[in-house]
C-alpha cells in the first residue's frame, strides 16, 4: 500500500520536481553559481524549508474558496496572489526545460541545428534566440489540445533517464574524481550568501504538497521527502569530486557536456545528451499540465478571476483547449528570450514568495476572532428558553435577581434536579402570540403545535454553571425570571439530557480549556505580527551587512515571539492547524532566501505581482458579475402550461398540469453563452 502510494506521490508531480533537480538545476550550481560541497549542506537546509513549505499548502487543500471570498477579500486576495506565483514558478520550470531541450538537441547534432535554423553559430553556451525551445514548447502544446494527457509511461522514461544520468556522473567521479574541493572553502564564493543561494535555487526539487493527512499519508510524505533528499545528496557528493569551482564569464546552459569534456570523457556526450533529452521531456510534460491546470482553477466558480469559458474542454480532445494555448504561448515567450540564469532565480523567487503568502496567511488567520466585540467578563453568547410569564414583574422579584445574576461570574459545578411533582400544579393562563409560542417550541426542537404537557420524572444534571442554582428552564413559568441571560448554560445540552434522561457530569472546568480569541487578542497577535516583521528585517540587515550578532538577534526574536504567540487565544480544531512556530519560521527562511536570488529575479516577480493584483482588483470591481449567468449545462425545470385539448367526439376536456424536465444535448464545437431560452409548451 505505501509503494503504490509513493508511486502515486511520484507521478503527480513530485518526481518531475525531483528530476529537474538532479538533472538541471544541481549542475547549474556546482558549476555556474557555488562550490559543489556548499550544495550538500544547502540541501539539508532546503529538506527543511521544503518540509515546512508542503506542511503549509497541504494545510490549505480542503479550504473552502467561495466561503474566504464571500467573507473576507483580504484573505482571498492572499490566497490568490500565493496560487499566482505557483503559475510563474511552473511557467519558469517549463522554460527552463525547454531550454535545456534546446541546448541538448544542438549537442546532439553537433551545433549543426543552429546553423541549419538561424543561417549563423549563436553563442556555444546558450542560444539567443532560442528557436528550438520555441519549437519544443509549440509542439508540446499542439499534442495537449489534440488530447495528450500524462500518464505514468512518462514517469518511467523520465525515471530511467535520471538513472542513466547518475550512472554516468558516478562513472566519471569513480574513475577521474579526487576529494580537492572539500579542502578548500566550502562556501564559495561569497561565503554564506552562497549557502542561502544555493538553497534557494534547490527550494522547486522538493514536493509542493503532501497526501492526505492520516497515517499512510505522512509515511509516504515522509519517503518522498527522504527519497528527493537522498537523491540531490547523492549528485552533490558526485559532483564534488569532478567539479572544481571557479569563475566563469558566461553561463553555462548544460553544464555535463564541458565536464565530460574536462575529464576526457567527450565521447559521453552524445550519451548524455539523450539521457537529459529524456529527463527534461518527461518533467516537461508533467509540469506542463500543472500550469494549464492552474489557469483553469482560476476560471472555476470557485475563484471566478478568469472567464470561464477558459475552463471548457473540448468535446474532441477532451481537453481545455483555450488554457492549454494561455499556457503555451507564455512558456514560449519566456523560453524564446529569457536567459537560463534568470530562468532559475525567478523560479526560485516565485516559489518562495507563494511560500511566504501561505505561511502569513496561516499565521494571522486562526487568531483573527470571527466576530468582532468587545471582549467582557460575561459569555459572549447566551442561551435561555423565551420568556413565558407575564411582562410586569414585582420590583422585590428584579431586585433579588441582580445579585444571583452578579454571582454568575466566577464558574463553578452546580446540579439541577427536577423532582416528582407532588401536585398537578397547573401554569397560569396567559395571552401569548401564535409565532412566539411556535419560535419557541422550535428553539427547544419541539413540535410547534399543540403544545405537550411535560411529565415530572426524574431529571439530574450535573453541569458547569454558577455557585447557586438558578431557576431551571424546565420548571414553570411561576419560578423563573423572564430575564434572556437568567443562565448561560448551553440549551442544546439541556435539551439532549431533557429528551435521553440521562445524567452527565463533568468534571473540570469547560471555559478555561476552551479560549476564543477576541479583540483584545487580536490586537496582541497584530502586534507579534509586526514584531515578527521587524525581527526578519533585523536578520536580513545583519545578513546582508555581514553582522552577525544582528543577525542571531533577529532570528531569536522571530523565534521567541512564535513561541509566545502560542499562549494567545486561537482557534482550534479546524483544517488550518498549523503552529506559528513553523509559520513564523516559514516567514524567515523565505525572506533570507527571496533576498539572495533577488539580484536578477525582482523586475519580473514584481510585475507578475502587479499584473495579479491588477487582475484581482478589476475582477471585484468590474467583472465579477459577468461570470455568474447561467447556461443551458444546468438541467432546467420547466413546468408545461395546461391547455385545452379536444377528444374524439368533439368535446373539450381540460388537460392536467405536469412538470417536464428536459436536459440539453451535450454541446458541440464553441459553446456560447444563450441569450434566451424558450420554455417547452
Amino acid at each position: 500500500m505505501s509503494s503504490a502510494s509513493l508511486l502515486d506521490a511520484l507521478c503527480s508531480g513530485s518526481g518531475a520536481r525531483l528530476a529537474m533537480g538532479t538533472t538541471v538545476i544541481t549542475y547549474l550550481i556546482a558549476y555556474n553559481e557555488a562550490a559543489a560541497p556548499g550544495l550538500l549542506f544547502a540541501t539539508l537546509l532546503a529538506t527543511i524549508y521544503g518540509a515546512m513549505a508542503a506542511r503549509c499548502k497541504s494545510s490549505l487543500r480542503s479550504l473552502q474558496m467561495p466561503y474566504v471570498r464571500a467573507t473576507n477579500k483580504f484573505d482571498f486576495g492572499c490566497l490568490f496572489l500565493a496560487t499566482w506565483m505557483d503559475a510563474l514558478a511552473a511557467m519558469c520550470a517549463c522554460a527552463a526545460l525547454a531550454r535545456t531541450l534546446s541546448t541538448c538537441l544542438d549537442a546532439m547534432t553537433g551545433g549543426l541545428a543552429r546553423i541549419l535554423i538561424l543561417g549563423r553559430n549563436s553563442p556555444a553556451n546558450e542560444p539567443w534566440p532560442d528557436v528550438l525551445g520555441v519549437a519544443v514548447v509549440i509542439l508540446v502544446t499542439a499534442m495537449f489540445m489534440l488530447g495528450l494527457e500524462h500518464s505514468k509511461a512518462f514517469s518511467f522514461i523520465m525515471t530511467l533517464g535520471m538513472f542513466g544520468l547518475n550512472a554516468i556522473l558516478s562513472a566519471v567521479g569513480w574513475w577521474r574524481g579526487d576529494f580537492v574541493a572539500w579542502s578548500e572553502n566550502y562556501f564559495q564564493p561569497n561565503g554564506i550568501s552562497s549557502l542561502f543561494l544555493t538553497t534557494a535555487l534547490l527550494t522547486y526539487a522538493f514536493p509542493c504538497i503532501w497526501s492526505q493527512q492520516n497515517r499512510s499519508g505522512r509515511h509516504t510524505a515522509l519517503l518522498v521527502l527522504a527519497l528527493v533528499s537522498i537523491s540531490l545528496l547523492l549528485t552533490a557528493v558526485c559532483l564534488s569530486t569532478v567539479v572544481h569551482y571557479k569563475s566563469r564569464e558566461d553561463y553555462v546552459a548544460v553544464p555535463l557536456f564541458n565536464i565530460l569534456d574536462d575529464t576526457g570523457f567527450h565521447k559521453l556526450v552524445p550519451a548524455s545528451a539523450c539521457m537529459i533529452l529524456l529527463t527534461s521531456s518527461a518533467a516537461f510534460l508533467e509540469i506542463f499540465p500543472e500550469l494549464y491546470g492552474i489557469v483553469v482553477r482560476l476560471a472555476t466558480s470557485e475563484w471566478r478571476i478568469l472567464s470561464k469559458q477558459i475552463s471548457y474542454e473540448s468535446s474532441d480532445s477532451g481537453n481545455p483547449v483555450l488554457a492549454v494555448f494561455i499556457a503555451g504561448s507564455l512558456c514560449a515567450m519566456l523560453a524564446f528570450a529569457c536567459p537560463l540564469q534568470h530562468l532559475s532565480y525567478t523560479l526560485a523567487a516565485s516559489h518562495i514568495c507563494s511560500v511566504f503568502l501561505r505561511a502569513f496567511y496561516l499565521l494571522y488567520t486562526p487568531y483573527r476572532p470571527k466576530f468582532m466585540q468587545p471582549s467582557s467578563s460575561d459569555s459572549s453568547l447566551s442561551y435561555s428558553r423565551l420568556s413565558t410569564s407575564p411582562i410586569a414583574k414585582s420590583h422585590s422579584s428584579s431586585s433579588s435577581a441582580a445579585p444571583s445574576s452578579s454571582s454568575r461570574l466566577k464558574r463553578s459545578l452546580w446540579s439541577i434536579g427536577l423532582s416528582k411533582q407532588s401536585g398537578p400544579k397547573k401554569p397560569k393562563k396567559k395571552q401569548r402570540n401564535k409565532p412566539e409560542l411556535e419560535k419557541e417550541w422550535l428553539l427547544l426542537g419541539e413540535p410547534t403545535s399543540p403544545c405537550p404537557q411535560r411529565e415530572g420524572k426524574e431529571v439530574e444534571s450535573t453541569v458547569l454553571s454558577d455557585g447557586e442554582p438558578p431557576p431551571s428552564d424546565f420548571e414553570y413559568p411561576d419560578k423563573f425570571d423572564k430575564s434572556d441571560s437568567d443562565t448561560s448554560t448551553d440549551i442544546d445540552v439541556i435539551v439532549d439530557e431533557y429528551r435521553q434522561k440521562i445524567k452527565v457530569t463533568t468534571a473540570g472546568p469547560l471555559e478555561r480549556s476552551v479560549r476564543v480569541p477576541t479583540v483584545s487578542s487580536w490586537r496582541v497577535t497584530i502586534f507579534s505580527i509586526i514584531v515578527i516583521g521587524l525581527g526578519i528585517a533585523l536578520c536580513v540587515a545583519g545578513l546582508v551587512l555581514r553582522w552577525a550578532p544582528a543577525a542571531f538577534t533577529g532570528a531569536i526574536g522571530v523565534f521567541i515571539v512564535a513561541i509566545m504567540m502560542g499562549i494567545i487565544p486561537q482557534y482550534t480544531g479546524s483544517v488550518i492547524n498549523v503552529s506559528p512556530v513553523l509559520c513564523g519560521m516559514s516567514l524567515l527562511l523565505s525572506v533570507i532566501f527571496f533576498s539572495s536570488c533577488a539580484v536578477h529575479s525582482w523586475p519580473g516577480v514584481l510585475v507578475w505581482l502587479l499584473a495579479g493584483l491588477i487582475l484581482l482588483m478589476r475582477c471585484d470591481r468590474y467583472c465579477c458579475n459577468c461570470f455568474e449567468h447561467t447556461t443551458i449545462l444546468n438541467a432546467q425545470l420547466i413546468p408545461s402550461v395546461s391547455g385545452k385539448t379536444s377528444n374524439s367526439s368533439g368535446g373539450i376536456v381540460q388537460a392536467s398540469s405536469s412538470t417536464r424536465i428536459r436536459m440539453p444535448r451535450p454541446p458541440k464545437g464553441v459553446i456560447g453563452l444563450p441569450q434566451r431560452v424558450s420554455g417547452i409548451r
